[in-house]
C-alpha cells in the first residue's frame, strides 16, 4: 500500500504550499515598507537585478524616497502615501512566499478549495482525508506484522472480494515462503481428508483385512471388498483433480469478459458523469473562456477590427491553445484526473479550478496567437498599395497582379480562407480563397 503513503505526501505538500501561504498573506496593518523590504531576506524567488521588478530592495527604497518627497510637497497626501507604503509592503512580503504573487496564491487556493472527501470540502476535506489515511496506515502496519485483527477493519461487504483474492495470496506466499505456505495449507488438507470418503474407505479396507475367524470374510471376499473400496478411493481423487482443474481454469476463461451487470452499471455511471460535466461544469468554463478572450483581445480589436466571423475563428484557436496548454500542465492534469475519478464532483470547486487554469494560461496563449496571425500588421509594416477602382460603367479589369482577380461580388464566406487572408487586405476588400486564388472586390 505504498501508494497511500504517496497520497499522504501529496496532501502534506498541498497544506504546506497552499494553506500556510494563504494564511500568511495577512500582514499586520501597522507594518511599514521599511520593515518589510529592508529585512535581509534570502530571496530565491525574485530577481533583484531586474530593473522592471518592483519588489526588489532597490526599487522599494526608491519608492519610499519618492513617497516622502510627495508628502513633503503635499502634506495632505500623507495618508495616501502611507497606504501606498503599506500596500507595497504587503505585496513585497507576498512575493517572498509566492513568486507569482496573488495569481499564484489564487491557483493554490483553488487547488485547496477543490479538495472533496465525502460531504466535506476544502480544508475540512483535507482533515477528513488525513484522518482516514491515518486509519489506513494502522491497517497497513497490522498487515505487515501479520496481525489478524487487520481483517476486522473489513466489513461483510469485503467477504466476497477477500475470497477471490485468497488464491492469489496463497500463490504469492508459495513463491516467497514455501514453508509458510505448507504450514498454512497442511492443517487444512488434514482437516478436509479426515472427514472425507477417502479416509472412510481406507479405514473400511483396514478393518475388513484385519478380520479374523469370521466365515463371512474369506480371502476372496476380502479381496473383492478391498478392490471396491480402492475404486471408490480412486473416484474420489479423480473427482478432486477434475474439480480443481475446473476451478483453476474458470478465472482465466473470464479474463476480458466482465460481468454484464457490472458493465451495464459502468456505462450508466459514465453517462451520468458525462451529463454532470456537460451541464454543470463545462458551461461555466466555456463562459469564462469567452469573457477572458474578450478582455484580452479588446486592445487588439481596436486596430484589427475583425468581423464576427474573424473573431469566432480566433476564439476557436484561442480555446485550442488553452487546451494544449492544459495538456502540458502536469499539475492541472493530475488534479483533473482526480476529478474525473469522482462520480459527481462539486461543480463549483471544479469550475473554480478550471477558471484559475484559464487565467494562468490565457495571456501567453493570446499573445502567441495574435503574434502568429497578425504580428506583421500590428508591427506597422507598410500596407500593399491599393489599386484604383475602375470608373463607373467600365468593365471589370483582368488580374491586377499575379494571381489577383477582380470581381464585383464578394464570394461566399465558406469559400474564403479566413485564416490565411492578411488583415491588411480587408480594407481593400481583397481575400484569399480556399482554392488558392486571390480576389479583389470592386464596385461596378
Amino acid at each position: 500500500m505504498d501508494g497511500l503513503d504517496a497520497v499522504d505526501t501529496m496532501i502534506d505538500d498541498v497544506v504546506d504550499d497552499a494553506v500556510d501561504q494563504v494564511d500568511d498573506i495577512s500582514v499586520d496593518t501597522d507594518v511599514s515598507a521599511e520593515s518589510a523590504t529592508d529585512s535581509n531576506v534570502d530571496d530565491q524567488s525574485t530577481d533583484q537585478t531586474d530593473p522592471s521588478n518592483p519588489y526588489t530592495t532597490k526599487f522599494s527604497r526608491e519608492m519610499r524616497t519618492a513617497l516622502k518627497q510627495w508628502e513633503q510637497a503635499n502634506p495632505e497626501a500623507a495618508k495616501f502615501a502611507k497606504q501606498a507604503r503599506d500596500n507595497h509592503a504587503r505585496l513585497f512580503a507576498l512575493t517572498q512566499l509566492e513568486p507569482k504573487g496573488i495569481d499564484g496564491v489564487r491557483e493554490k487556493y483553488a487547488l485547496l478549495d477543490s479538495l472533496a472527501h465525502g460531504e466535506a470540502k476544502g480544508p475540512e476535506a483535507l482533515t477528513a482525508m488525513r484522518e482516514e489515511l491515518a486509519g489506513i496506515q494502522q491497517i497497513d502496519a497490522k498487515v505487515a506484522a501479520g496481525d489478524p485483527t487487520a481483517l476486522d477493519s473489513f466489513g461483510p461487504d469485503f467477504n466476497a472480494g477477500l475470497a477471490k483474492l485468497a488464491p492469489a495470496i496463497l500463490d504469492r506466499i508459495l513463491s516467497s515462503d514455501p514453508e509458510a505456505h505448507e504450514s498454512i495449507m497442511l492443517p487444512q488438507h488434514v482437516k478436509f481428508l479426515a472427514g472425507s470418503q477417502f479416509v472412510k474407505d481406507y479405514n473400511d479396507i483396514i478393518d475388513v483385512l484385519n478380520t479374523q475367524g469370521d466365515p463371512r470374510f474369506d480371502d476372496a471376499t476380502k479381496m473383492k471388498f478391498a478392490i471396491q473400496k480402492l475404486a471408490s478411493m480412486g473416484q474420489f481423487m479423480n473427482g478432486l483433480q477434475q474439480k480443481a482443474g475446473t476451478l483453476k481454469a474458470a478465472p482465466a476463461a473470464q479474463v476480458g469478459k466482465p460481468d454484464p451487470l457490472v458493465e451495464r452499471q459502468t456505462n450508466l455511471d459514465k453517462q451520468e458523469q458525462d451529463f454532470h460535466w456537460n451541464t454543470k461544469i463545462a458551461p461555466q468554463a466555456s463562459t469564462h473562456e469567452g469573457k477572458t478572450f474578450d478582455s484580452l483581445f479588446e486592445p487588439y480589436q481596436k486596430r484589427l477590427r475583425l468581423d464576427a466571423a474573424g473573431k469566432t475563428a480566433l476564439l476557436q484557436d484561442f480555446k485550442e491553445g488553452l487546451n494544449r496548454a492544459g495538456k502540458a500542465d502536469a499539475d492541472y492534469q493530475r488534479q483533473m484526473k482526480l476529478y474525473k475519478s469522482q462520480k459527481n464532483p462539486d461543480p463549483a470547486a471544479v469550475a473554480n479550478f478550471v477558471k484559475n487554469a484559464i487565467n494562468k494560461h490565457s495571456k501567453p496563449v493570446m499573445e502567441a496567437l495574435v503574434k502568429a496571425r497578425y504580428g506583421a500588421f500590428l508591427a506597422g509594416k507598410p500596407k500593399p498599395a491599393v489599386a484604383a477602382a475602375p470608373k463607373p460603367g467600365a468593365k471589370a479589369a483582368g488580374p491586377v497582379a499575379l494571381n489577383v482577380e477582380i470581381r464585383t461580388v464578394k464570394p461566399p464566406m465558406s469559400e474564403i480562407d479566413h485564416r490565411n487572408t492578411p488583415v491588411a487586405w480587408l480594407p481593400m476588400k481583397q481575400y484569399k480563397l480556399m482554392n488558392g486564388k486571390v480576389i479583389r472586390v470592386v464596385a461596378q
